[in-house]
């Protein structure tokens, strides 16, 4: 198959109204200059889901989703990218072109990743089928019975047998040489090291298979029918099954007409689908590993509100403090996590079966926030009444209290924390454990600028506020716009994950998002590249970008490529404001310029220096140069 070509990519998106494509699907309302609704991508009741008409771009400030056309076709409809690009075309009346074919590496990729996914279709049609015609069937339909399961529950999760022997699934596909390899990878057989002998993974057991969020099988969990060990069986990580990011039942549930703004995460298969079965279809498990960061944040795209079953033993506590620690990253504001503890001798399979699903409910209802599960779990085994208590405990919370992604949790973790311990705020924060300076990865040595040298630890100030950040709606007359004493930032805004003020070259960037001809007037000064200043290397991108793609839709397809996640998120986000006036824009643009190109003859002069003896010509080309260029910079731009 060939590729789209890029060009075709970004006319067709010039071409596509975002606001009827996603209104056919999605009613929006308009709300001053963009569009909202509730998100379609996670369950919400007040709209967070933003569409951008002036962009061609949409954002929820609920779960990050973001994109243009195209996306919006892949994530809601399940789309590859051709099919979406195709079904783009074909309602605008135009015929996708193919450019150049796939190279020889692009179609074996493609080739065996599709190998992988039809063999794992094959294997859960054998497994369901050998549930209903094995000799050994009985045995496994009278477990499934016990249990309670419905056939047509049954028939949802796709559940099957694989029988009692080594070669069914072999025999029953009727692998080649090549599959047999093929099949290994896959996770569905086993060779043996001393012998080399393959044979089936999965024997005397129930079979799970595990969906991804496109509802492709890409794994299986069998439950053993007898008792052999392991109780429960996973398939191994595969180049299409990570056990890290996935959760079984999400695309069930998906599927379904509930829309519950909450999901319970439990630890077994067969939980899931009792509780499917009796009335609680919003819940998932996560596949013999511990509660991830990834799942986290895959579980808050879905729903605000996250409900953690546990048993409430040693190992059960012991689960959901991992839980929490990887749940705390993913936490932002408006987000809920509570931790469910059920009875001794209680599962959510036996309890919904025994009381019904009211009864989860309403131990639910009863469950630990995670703000009350933290200090409560800190504090065993601490008297508060007592000083000693009381620090102890601080000095135990305080690494969790920065954790969180909203600002808005961060504070109120302080609040709670001052409270218990009859600390204020501002002690707690002088308690804070100071953070490390990042270490740059094999950084290369740099020659020392003079005065001003972009080569020294650059002051706090953020450009003073000449941008707005994202959270702000005001803008600055250029008339009151503060001089540019610095093009750094200050080292707390180093994080990926930062929630504080853009830095310059963010800043530069949203500029360029708003009026991307800036560029063509008034380039980059030659050699900025060299220039240590954080994420230039994302402005030179957009930049060239920019030169290409004039018109918003396809400029921001275009930016949605970059390899620079959440920094492009954090812009993209940031876009969706009202810009800033043209002539405002301009003078930064300007300003930010002169300031590159006075940073760009310092660390020229500086090499020159620390070379050794200069060239007398030369060096005093760059003198002069760097004094007009200092002089310029401070002049007011008409």
């Amino acid at each position: 198959m060939a590729r789209i070509p890029e060009n075709f990519v970004q006319d067709l998106l010039a071409r596509t109204d975002l606001v009827e494509l996603i209104d056919a699907r999605v009613p929006l309302k308009k709300t001053g200059r963009n569009y909202s609704a509730c998100c379609p991508f996670h369950q919400e009741k007040t709209p967070s889901f933003t569409v951008a008409p002036d962009k061609q771009f949409y954002y929820c400030f609920g779960c990050g989703a973001s994109g243009n056309a195209v996306g919006f076709l892949m994530e809601y409809e399940h789309m590859n990218f051709p099919e979406a690009v195709k079904q783009l075309a074909s309602r605008a009346g135009m015929e996708v072109p193919e450019s150049r074919p796939e190279t020889a590496a692009d179609k074996q990729r493609k080739d065996r990743l599709q190998s992988l996914y039809d063999l794992l279709s094959r294997a859960e049609r054998f497994y369901s089928q050998q549930l209903r015609q094995a000799p050994e069937k009985q045995k496994a339909v009278s477990y499934l019975k016990n249990r309670g399961l419905s056939g047509e529950i049954a028939k949802k999760f796709a559940i099957g047998f694989a029988p009692p022997g080594y070669d069914n699934l072999i025999n029953g596909l009727s692998l080649t040489e090549s599959a047999l390899e093929q099949a290994l990878t896959a996770g569905l057989l086993v060779r043996r090291e001393d012998t080399g002998r393959v044979y089936d993974k999965f024997r005397d057991r129930i079979i799970f298979p595990i969906r991804d969020s496109r509802g492709r099988t890409i794994g299986f969990g069998g439950r053993v029918l007898g008792d052999g060990k392991p109780k429960y069986l996973n398939s191994p990580e595969t180049p299409v099954f990570h056990k890290g990011q996935e959760l079984y039942g999400l695309w069930e549930w998906r599927q379904s007409r509930d829309r519950s703004d909450r999901l319970y995460v439990v630890e077994g298969y067969m939980d899931v689908i009792a509780l499917t079965q009796h009335g609680v279809p919003n819940v998932v498990a996560t596949l013999g590993t511990a509660t991830t960061e990834d799942h986290a944040r895959k579980l808050f795209r879905q729903v605000n509100e996250v409900i953690l079953c546990f048993d409430g033993d040693k190992a059960g506590v012991r689960a959901a403090w991992r839980a929490l620690e990887s749940l705390l990253p993913a936490l932002d504001d408006g987000k809920q996590v509570r931790f469910l503890f059920l009875p001794d001798g209680e599962d959510p399979d036996t309890l919904v079966r025994a009381q019904g699903p009211e009864a989860l409910r309403a131990l639910t209802d009863q469950a630990d926030t995670l703000s009350t599960y933290l200090f409560r779990h800190l504090s065993e085994g601490l008297d508060l009444n007592t000083v000693d208590g009381r620090a102890r405990l601080a000095r135990l919370a305080l690494p969790y209290l920065d954790k969180p992604a909203g600002p808005v949790y961060r504070a109120l973790l302080t609040e709670e924390l001052a409270r218990l311990t009859r600390l204020d705020k501002e002690s707690l924060s002088q308690l804070k454990p100071a953070k490390p300076e990042p270490t740059p990865a094999a950084p290369t040595p740099r020659p020392q600028a003079t005065q001003q040298s972009w080569g020294e630890e650059p002051p706090p100030a953020e450009w003073g506020d000449a941008i707005p950040p994202p959270e702000q709606d005001a803008f600055y007359p250029a008339d009151d716009l503060p001089p540019m004493e610095d093009l750094g930032h200050s080292p707390r805004h180093t994080s990926s994950r930062r929630k504080g003020p853009l830095t310059m070259v963010e800043r530069l960037v949203l500029v360029l998002l708003d009026y991307p001809q800036l560029i063509e007037a008034q380039p980059l000064p030659d050699g900025v590249e060299q220039l240590p200043i954080p994420h230039i290397d994302l402005l030179i991108q957009v930049a060239g970008l920019c030169r290409q793609n004039h018109r918003p839709a396809a400029l921001l397809g275009a930016l949605m490529a970059l390899e620079q996640g959440e920094t492009m998120a954090r812009l993209l986000k940031a876009s969706l404001k009202p810009p800033m006036e043209e002539a405002m824009a301009t003078r930064l643009w300007q300003d930010a310029l002169s300031q590159l190109e006075v940073a760009r003859l310092e660390a020229a002069l500086a090499e020159v220096e620390q070379a050794g003896i200069p060239d007398a010509s030369h060096w005093q080309e760059l003198h002069k140069a760097l004094a007009e260029a200092r002089q310029h910079a401070r002049k007011p731009f008409h």
